[in-house]
C-alpha cells in the first residue's frame, strides 16, 4: 500500500478523497520533472566543465599552425 507521509504522520494513498489523490499524482509528477532537471543540470554541468578543460589545455599549449 502507497502511503503519504505529512507532519511525521502516514496516510493511504487509497483512503484519500478523489481530490487529494489528484494532487497527489501532480505532487509526484512534478517530483519527476525534478528528478529529471536534476540530471540534466548534472550533465550540464559536466560538458560546460569539459569545455572550460579544453580552453584551458588549448591556452597553456596552443595548437601549432
Amino acid at each position: 500500500m502507497t502511503t503519504l507521509t505529512i507532519n511525521e504522520k502516514d496516510y493511504a494513498i487509497d483512503d484519500l478523497s478523489d481530490p487529494v489523490k489528484v494532487k497527489v499524482a501532480r505532487m509526484q509528477e512534478i517530483q519527476g520533472q525534478i528528478t529529471n532537471l536534476n540530471v540534466q543540470t548534472a550533465e550540464l554541468q559536466a560538458v560546460f566543465q569539459a569545455y572550460v578543460n579544453t580552453i584551458r589545455g588549448e591556452l597553456e599549449d596552443p595548437p601549432s599552425e
